[in-house]
């Protein structure tokens, strides 16, 4: 086996991990766990990397996510285990919370658009778009999902990934002679088995020894070694003993335990760094509100929420999931009775929708709007989550979920109650309908989403009547309380029971002469219709919308600083990337020395020419002529100290050698002090005709004096300049040509007139 030296190649970077994981932040998976948290760092780690990674991108807040919260951090265990390193640092296994909203763009860039999802980043992975898809929710099948994107990086495996493929029978034959491991394990089993290679990774990190796998298909080895049962184990020693692996039971386990006490096979001893942990964010001392009253400090984070995290999850908006948006968007500027500022915010955002419901819409230009960015009127909207009566017990607790029921809530009784009061006309399924698209478009739980989905199907079309619609929905909700009450995602401190409880309506259960609690209809709409009233709503704990105006104001002036600055950036990289373009072309003499270097620039791009701002050149010449460029191919000999990571250093001398001096010296009888006094009269400053090209050690006075002709103009400026000398030069001798001819002309009809 080959040694191991736990380094982890990012760009840019070197990061050492901890052999028990990196402390993940505080959400579902607790620091003890052997995972890596991607918070704050998702692109330098799953980007560039010389391992796989294999990220789960979930949200604190979904009941899906806590019930398959077990199968992954049971896999962490199996796979990444925790006083060995197991298959690290051939694949990590990684985790973030799409829930906080810091994460939330970070998701977004990955192309998440549910929970929980899994994805696979190969070892060097250039882009977000290049991670895979993974599905499964049995530890068994996603190990061996693993092992199968492992073994597809046949052109860039991870480094440390030890050979999953079969060993072949010269290299079985030949295996000390190549290789300085003590021993090599050899397991005989089934095509379609996976413990050889399982076995493999279990032993990636142990020093001295080596695991191969041989199929049924090899016969010349199976009929050599007289293998009749699989999966079947055999021991190559250095020394040249074979001998039959016993390792009681045919299991993975027995197997890697019995290979890990033989003698002589260890962990090498690491130094990782220590990386800190990250806490997350600290929890706010709990607030103790009423449970009789409605929070709009519950209803404004259930928005913010929603149209900036959960739509914002999508970067283009169109076609069925737009009208969705368009339609929730409308109800709630309609029902809800919403501040002045919200309100208002709500109306443009409406009307600036329903203009494009036929095209499609960039989040990007959808959150411009959300964000009131050109301020031409008082409006906005809470950027921060600030639960009160839907707060948790913890922070992955309620909270959104909760919030979104009860705006819903109060929609449907909001519509029953203008529709008494005349005020307008809704139709009864007006508010469920919205609610219905907005959850299967935009819900990030996608197995509640699909629950809802089913209820709707079943039941929605035999609503007929505003209060039939707050009925069916105060139904359902508890329905979805029964099915998740004792569950992983229920908050101990807030039971999912039957709502409302005798606590809050005691008329609402009345007992029948079986002893049997039923609901009694009448008083349960009355209890709704009071609880979700516009009198019932509480504004505690709500930051003053002119106070919110104000930090808006603020946060659109440092995004667009933010912007103008990421634009002049993108300009600078781009102007970059152009000079990088150059190329340096070597002749070599017969000894293999480099005799000469001289710039090659591209044709088809334009020259790059030096700032005019007084008079100098970007880069000063005397740092430009001290500038060496850094052999990558010799750093990484030294830098990785595993053979494996070695392995492709080991053509440095088939490539390319870059020279280490942009600029040959000066020839020695060139006056610099002369021509710079003789330019300055002129005006122009010596330095221009240092970038001029020195060849063979001669001064190419030619292109000196172009280099100052030029003066700063482009090439196609000095073509276009000399052209038009040419045509004018052309139409003045036209101009002579005429006046001649017409002269002589002249000159014959006055000799010689006509009779």
């Amino acid at each position: 086996m080959m040694p191991v030296s736990g380094w982890l190649s990012v760009p840019g970077v070197l990061v050492v991990l901890l052999a028990a994981g990196v402390p993940v932040q505080a959400g579902l998976y607790s620091a003890d766990e052997p995972l890596v948290s991607l918070a704050g760092s998702a692109r330098s780690l799953l980007l560039g990397s010389s391992s796989s990674w294999l990220a789960e991108f979930y949200a604190s807040w979904c009941g899906h996510c806590r019930n398959f919260k077990e199968t992954w951090s049971a896999l962490a265990r199996d796979v990444q285990g925790n006083r060995q390193l197991h298959w690290r640092p051939a694949v990590y296994l990684c985790v973030l919370d799409c829930a906080e909203e810091s994460n939330s763009e970070t998701c977004s860039e990955f192309g998440i658009t549910g929970y929980p999802s899994m994805k696979f980043f190969k070892a060097f992975a250039e882009k977000t778009s290049d991670g895979v898809r993974v599905s499964g929710y049995t530890v068994d099948s996603l190990r061996k999902q693993i092992i199968d994107r492992l073994e597809e990086q046949k052109e860039s495996p991870p480094p440390a990934c030890p050979p999953l493929e079969p060993i072949s029978t010269p290299e079985l034959d030949q295996f000390f002679e190549n290789n300085s491991e003590e021993y090599l394990a050899v397991i005989f089993e089934e095509n379609k088995m996976y413990m050889g290679r399982e076995v493999a990774l279990d032993m990636l990190q142990f020093e001295g020894i080596s695991v191969r796998r041989v199929v049924k298909d090899q016969t010349d080895l199976i009929e050599k070694f007289k293998v009749s049962s699989f999966p079947t184990g055999f021991l190559f020693s250095k020394n040249g003993s074979v001998s039959r692996i016993d390792p009681g039971e045919e299991t993975r386990s027995s197997y890697t335990n019995l290979l890990r006490s033989l003698p002589g096979v260890e962990i090498p001893l690491l130094c990782p760094l220590r990386l800190s942990a990250n806490t997350g964010p600290k929890t706010e001392a709990a607030i103790v509100p009423l449970t009789s009253k409605v929070y709009m400090a519950d209803l404004e984070s259930a928005l913010h929420y929603s149209l900036r995290v959960e739509v914002g999850r999508f970067h283009v908006l169109e076609g069925e999931r737009l009208k969705a948006l368009s339609n929730f968007v409308n109800v709630v500027r309609k029902y809800l009775p919403a501040r002045p500022y919200l309100r208002t915010l709500l109306n443009s955002l409406y009307v600036w929708l329903r203009a494009r419901t036929r095209t499609k819409v960039l989040f990007d230009d959808f959150e411009d709007v959300l964000n009131n960015k050109n301020m031409d009127q008082k409006a906005v909207l809470s950027s921060e989550e600030n639960y009160v009566g839907c707060q948790g017990s913890k922070p992955e607790f309620r909270g959104f979920p909760c919030s979104l029921w009860t705006l819903f809530h109060m929609l449907t009784v909001q519509a029953s109650e203008m529709a008494t009061q005349r005020t307008v006309k809704p139709a009864p399924r007006e508010v469920l309908s919205a609610m219905r698209g907005y959850v299967k478009y935009f819900f990030g739980c996608r197995e509640c989403a699909e629950h809802f989905e089913r209820m709707a199907q079943e039941s929605l079309r035999t609503v007929r009547t505003l209060d039939e619609a707050i009925k069916w929905l105060w139904e359902r909700h508890n329905r979805v309380n029964k099915r998740l009450a004792g569950a992983a995602s229920e908050d101990p401190d807030f039971p999912k029971v039957q709502w409302p409880t005798p606590e809050l309506c005691p008329l609402c259960q009345v007992k029948t002469e079986s002893e049997l609690v039923t609901w009694d209809d009448p008083n349960v709409m009355h209890f709704m219709k009071t609880h979700f009233s516009k009198d019932n709503i509480a504004d505690a704990y709500l930051v003053d919308e002119d106070v919110l105006l104000e930090k808006q104001k603020k946060a659109n002036e440092k995004r667009d600083k933010r912007d103008v600055t990421d634009q002049e950036n993108k300009e600078e990289i781009k102007v970059n990337e152009d000079f990088s373009e150059n190329t340096f072309d070597k002749k070599q003499e017969e000894g293999g020395k480099m005799s000469s270097v001289h710039k090659k620039e591209p044709k088809d791009r334009p020259r790059h020419k030096p700032t005019i701002i007084k008079m100098k050149p970007a880069v000063p010449l005397k740092q430009a002529v001290q500038e060496e460029i850094l052999d990558l191919d010799s750093y990484g000999q030294g830098l990785f100290l595993s053979r494996s990571l070695q392995d492709s250093s080991l053509h440095k001398e088939n490539r390319a050698l870059h020279p280490k001096v942009l600029h040959e010296p000066q020839e020695a009888d060139f006056d610099e002090a002369a021509v710079r006094s003789r330019l300055l009269k002129r005006g122009v400053d010596t330095q221009y005709l240092m970038g001029v090209v020195i060849e063979n050690g001669d001064v190419n006075w030619k292109g000196r004096w172009v280099k100052m002709l030029e003066g700063g103009f482009s090439r196609l400026d000095i073509s276009l300049c000399v052209l038009l000398y040419f045509l004018s030069s052309m139409c003045l001798f036209a101009m002579y040509l005429y006046m001649s001819l017409r002269k002589r002309c002249l000159r014959k009809r006055y000799l010689f007139p006509q009779a």
